[in-house]
């Protein structure tokens, strides 16, 4: 009986089913991803918000852009920092190795890492709570850019579910970092960790 034990025990060696499961990174990285790409879209359909021209009751005209509104020049910027900062993320997660097991790993990348990751989330969140404040504070004035006047709403409309998207990417990707998932993506060597 021994003699079969310690053959199975060779064949889950080879396997790598002794192994710690690695999902969680797996997770965390296609969250990364998800997040730097929706904060880059966010960015980039609030930049190219096209011009917009008003007319007013009394005749005048008025043309409106996204820098007319602080907080969408802010959603703009601070996505694209976001977008900045995660791909420094996913960098220091994959390259690095992130190791988290060895002592004798160096912990400066995963200090950075963190930082980066408590970076993202705030920047996120304050883009998305400024424009969803600003939907609603300006809400007349950007209504007013609906239909043959303009894909101006439209384009805050998306950018803004865009943001939203990205935050809740970038908070679930911080979640489940910390959260042991029991599956492996992908095959882990013994030189990996």
């Amino acid at each position: 009986m021994p003699k079969r034990t310690n053959r199975l025990a060779h064949k889950l060696e080879m396997h790598g089913a002794d192994e710690e499961p690695n999902g969680s990174k797996a997770v965390t990285l296609l969250l990364r991803l998800a997040t730097m790409a929706l904060a880059l879209t966010s960015a980039v359909v609030m930049a190219t918000a096209s011009e917009c021209t008003i007319y007013q009751p009394n005749g005048a005209k008025a043309t409106v852009t996204f820098k007319h509104y602080p907080p969408f020049v802010y959603l703009a910027w601070f996505n694209f920092v976001a977008t900045i900062l995660e791909a420094a993320g996913i960098y220091l997660q994959v390259g690095t190795g992130d190791c988290d097991d060895d002592e004798e790993a160096p912990k400066i990348p995963r200090i950075v890492l963190v930082a980066i990751d408590v970076a993202v989330l705030a920047l996120l969140n304050l883009a998305t709570g400024a424009v969803f404040s600003a939907v609603v504070a300006y809400g007349p004035q950007i209504s007013a850019c609906t239909g043959t006047a303009g894909r101006f709403c439209e384009q805050v409309h998306r950018s803004k579910h865009f943001s939203l998207a990205a935050s809740i990417a970038a908070g679930s990707a911080a979640f489940f970092k910390d959260v042991p998932l029991p599956f492996n993506l992908w095959p882990m060597s013994s030189d990996d960790c």
